[in-house]
């Protein structure tokens, strides 16, 4: 919303200037809070769930993200005006949940204790209310963010009101909402009424999907403008629809509009965030039982109201952030800002001096907001490193951290000094971001000792909330609400409380990571490791943007012929992207079989589309068209948007902490996902090139990795005399279940046998197998069964990984790498008919961890042997990407011949197994020259 558009809705003589106002859309978050928590009872047995769900919510919006003015809008009991307009009027909606209707009362005690102004108005919808507020707010200058889920709300954002999420805490924006919908605000109550809304019983109009109403207010640009010019619409159909449902719009539209000045009472004074008196507050929480809750509360208790802190100086160029009590409000001291160039070299001296009989120097670098893209098809807004706080954390204490802007770290000797000082030991969370951000400005940072994110992802795998507050919640005598913890702080303030909460996990997580046996993992393999991704994350890898560009006009030219072609079997127009539109055609229309059904339809996925192609020629048209329609938005006119405009590079982020096997994944963007056996994915693979004149690409990768390792760890005498002999293993085992000699194994038999040499990797059925190779699921188990009696070794395994799963609840990899697993079956149980493997999806996932797992730590190990050669070598090579198992490093010609020995010496060498490690190597211009 504009600020002089709210200027003409309300005048009112509160001052809002600089200030935040938030609100909060009661219902609709409560509604959020039951549907998505387990059910907690209090002691009495009364259902407890949202009210555990909003204090966190509430406590973390005071506490972290600090508005200057708090509200929540709720509905009444009453009617609203809305359904004196519409009887039908939100008339599907179902009974309120009997377990919800109790927490009602206790949802607004704990408002009331908190301290929070909840505002409602009989006749008129909490949505009104978030309305009137932020049009009140918007015209005293101030901004204004709506907590809610609310699509109606859209039509209120603007320059200064946004809106958000709790659920997934995603904020949405003008330029969100022109990603997703494909509109402007002052569109979206005319979009509504054109598609309806099955939630509040709001017809819309037929036949009118959210694409079809985003491209006519694109065209026409309003409701109005669509229903006067329906004959210029497209579709015979639709125009019918449109001019017989065009009142049903217009009535929807009177029903969508919010009320920009209902004629509530706003108490400005009431709604300035403050910390609630703690007493109330925990015995209210007491009552419920709340135990971690109310160890929130005590940590917070004894602050004053929640605002910006002044900065104070201490009159020797020394600066501290914060009032006198604010190391108690937030739980961690405020940081010292040196202002004088002086003051930062003697503030380093003296994390030298205290670190000098031991200890460590946590570092948390400070960088501006990313924001992703700012409108759909343009670049990302590039974050940028603004300064750094140091931390010396000795046994016996831990005093304030330094805070150092980026011009001083630039400018600052003695700064860059301790940073790249190996014998200054440094801790951090996320260290290999940290890393990758201060080499913007030319610093090094050395001297890794340890990473709370890397130590909780050893310690628990398969755990997704691996931020660094929920390390705290985790494993830390220390309340994350204590402070403004942030995975990528921004501010001073925020660095200082990460630093400290970061100090506070070392002792634990290490003791941990100890006992879990994951120190050698930890310290040897995964530490060292995001040393050498960072640097691999900060060099980058330069695209040939103009060669992507005339493949992406050449892609635009083939979907275009693709869809024209599909018309034409189709026998009239039709949308190729829509799955609905799709399912009509060929089911429907053309008559094809149902293959398979989803809950709502028959399924188009490309299992299907393959199935069907024999029996017409539109699916494999199909199939084609989203190829190159995937091929085009993920890499063709992504890629180039994606080049950093300080570097001329790609630079991906390989994810170390997110697989639950520990491999590596890519991502902003993900380049492990390119094609490489089609035509297409080579053309995309060659606009990869060198960034200078004279040098190269070098690809080495390993072959049939998890082959050998399987062979390794089972101890198969087939398969280690087929790796040990370098016989082609698909050849091996097709000789040995077809019973014939190895000269007169077919192309047909080897292709069964590779597609068993690698289904028993992911516990492939009877079933899989028939469908993968076409044949009889009885045919396919005999051909399992004949598989494992002629490698008993590697059924003995797959039994003996199972057995001790069941056990331990969970299985290792060769470097120790632990992932806890469930519901693993006896002997008998994980098996069908003829005794032949039938394994469950934890029985997959276990047997796969483990061969996999452990080819991810070969890598690893592959990669730093290799980077600590290239340095003691003193190559000007250096490594680009990983994929799986995979290398890519670029190379100066001069260094090929040393680079090919090292490459492949190391790779080779990298672990000790029963069977040699088989590295291939090639070498282009391009990374497609690499693969052909």
């Amino acid at each position: 919303m504009h600020r002089a558009m709210a200027q003409k809705q309300s005048q009112n003589d509160v001052d809002l200037s600089g200030q935040t106002v938030w609100v909060i859309d009661l219902f609709s978050r409560v509604y959020q809070l039951f549907h998505a928590l387990p059910e907690m009872s209090s002691p009495e047995g009364t259902p407890v769930s949202v009210i555990f769900g909003l204090t966190r919510d509430l406590i973390d919006i005071t506490e972290k993200k600090k508005p200057n003015y708090l509200f929540c809008g709720s509905d009444t009991p009453e009617p609203t005006f809305r359904h004196k307009q519409f009887e039908a009027y939100k008339a599907t909606r179902s009974e309120m949940p009997a377990d919800l209707v109790p927490q009602l009362p206790l949802v607004k005690k704990l408002l009331e204790v908190f301290g929070v102004p909840c505002l409602e108005l009989a006749g008129y919808e909490a949505d009104d209310v978030l309305a009137t507020l932020a049009v009140q707010t918007v015209a005293a200058g101030g901004d204004c963010t709506l907590v809610t889920s609310d699509k109606d709300a859209r039509q209120l954002l603007g320059p200064h009101v946004r809106l958000l999420n709790l659920r997934n805490n995603a904020f949405v924006g003008e330029a969100e909402l022109l990603a997703d919908w494909g509109i402007r605000p002052d569109q979206v109550v005319d979009y509504l009424s054109l598609v309806g809304d099955a939630v509040d019983n709001v017809p819309g109009i037929p036949g009118i999907g959210p694409k079809i109403a985003s491209s006519l207010l694109q065209q026409f640009g309003t409701l109005e403008e669509i229903l006067s010019r329906c004959d210029e619409v497209k579709g015979k159909k639709r125009q019918e629809n449109i001019a017989l449902h065009g009142d049903t719009a217009r009535q929807g539209r009177s029903l969508i509009q919010l009320e920009l000045n209902t004629p509530i009472e706003i108490s400005w004074e009431s709604a300035v965030v403050q910390r609630p008196d703690p007493e109330p507050l925990l015995q209210f929480l007491q009552q419920l039982g709340f135990k971690t809750l109310v160890k929130k509360v005590q940590s917070l208790s004894g602050g004053k109201t929640s605002v910006a802190k002044p900065i104070k100086s201490d009159g020797q160029g020394l600066l501290a952030l914060g009032d006198e009590n604010q190391g108690e409000q937030a739980g961690y001291p405020a940081p010292v800002l040196p202002a004088k160039a002086s003051a930062v070299t003697a503030a380093v001296k003296k994390l030298r001096e205290r670190l000098s009989n031991g200890g460590c120097l946590v570092v948390t670098v400070t960088e501006s907001a990313s924001r992703g893209r700012s409108k759909a098809g343009e670049p990302p807004v590039w974050s940028e490193v603004t300064g750094l706080a140091l931390l010396a954390h000795t046994d016996s204490d831990t005093q304030s951290s330094v805070w150092f802007s980026a011009k001083q770290i630039t400018s600052s000797e003695a700064i860059r000094k301790i940073l790249s000082d190996p014998r200054v030991p440094k801790v951090g969370y996320d260290l290999k971001r940290q890393r990758v951000a201060l080499s913007r400005l030319g610093v090094d940072l050395v001297g890794l000792q340890f990473d709370p994110l890397i130590a909780g992802h050893l310690l628990d795998a398969g755990q997704r909330n691996q931020g660094l507050s929920d390390l705290l919640d985790r494993f830390a005598d220390v309340d994350s609400s204590g402070g403004d913890v942030q995975d990528v702080p921004q501010t001073a303030e925020q660095a200082a409380s990460s630093c400290h909460g970061v100090a506070s996990l070392i002792e634990r997580l290490s003791e941990e990571i100890q006992a879990g046996g994951f120190g050698s993992l930890f310290s040897d393999v995964e530490l060292p490791l995001a040393e050498v991704l960072s640097g691999m994350e900060s060099r980058g890898v330069r695209v040939d943007t103009k060669l992507l560009s005339g493949l992406s006009e050449d892609y635009s030219s083939q979907i275009k012929i693709l869809e024209k072609e599909s018309h034409e079997l189709a026998g009239h127009a039709f949308s190729l992207s829509s799955p609905l539109q799709v399912r009509t055609v060929l089911f429907e229309e053309q008559g094809l079989p149902v293959v398979k059904r989803t809950k709502t339809g028959p399924s188009t996925d490309a299992e299907v589309l393959e199935e069907l192609a024999p029996l017409h020629e539109l699916p494999a048209k199909l199939l084609q068209h989203r190829k190159y329609s995937k091929l085009k938005s993920t890499y063709v006119d992504a890629l180039p948007l994606l080049v950093d405009p300080r570097t001329n590079r790609i630079h991906t982020t390989f994810n170390q902490t997110v697989t639950a096997t520990g491999r590596l994944s890519s991502s902003d963007p993900n380049l492990q996902n390119i094609p490489i056996r089609t035509a297409e994915g080579q053309q995309i693979r060659s606009a990869f090139r060198p960034a200078e004149k004279g040098w190269h690409f070098l690809a080495a990768d390993y072959s049939q990795i998890e082959l050998r390792i399987l062979a390794h760890l089972s101890g198969d005498a087939a398969m280690l005399e087929a790796f040990r002999n370098k016989e082609d293993i698909h050849t091996r085992t097709a000789a040995a279940v077809f019973e014939v000699e190895s000269e007169e194994v077919t192309s047909e038999m080897r292709r069964t046998a590779k597609a068993v040499n690698f289904g028993i990797l992911y516990g492939q059925s009877a079933f899989g197998l028939a469908k993968a190779l076409g044949i009889s699921q009885p045919e396919a188990a005999e051909f399992i069964a004949a598989y494992f009696e002629k490698f008993s070794g590697a059924s003995q395994f797959i039994d003996e990984v199972l057995d001790r799963c069941r056990v331990e609840r969970g299985v290792a990899t060769m470097l120790g790498r632990r992932r806890a697993i469930d519901g693993v079956r006896d002997h008998e149980g994980r098996r069908g008919a003829g005794g032949v493997f039938a394994l469950s999806l934890p029985e997959r996932t276990a047997v796969n961890t483990v061969v996999q797992g452990s080819a991810a730590d070969l890598i690893k190990l592959a990669m730093l042997k290799v980077a600590q050669r290239l340095v003691s070598d003193k190559l000007s090579s250096f490594l680009v990407l990983q994929i799986h198992d995979e290398l890519l490093f670029e190379y100066p010609n001069a260094e090929s011949e040393p680079l090919q020995s090292l490459v492949v010496h190391e790779m080779g060498n990298a672990m000790n197994l029963e069977v040699p490690l088989e590295v291939s190597v090639q070498t282009g211009a391009t990374w497609a020259d690499c693969e052909k």
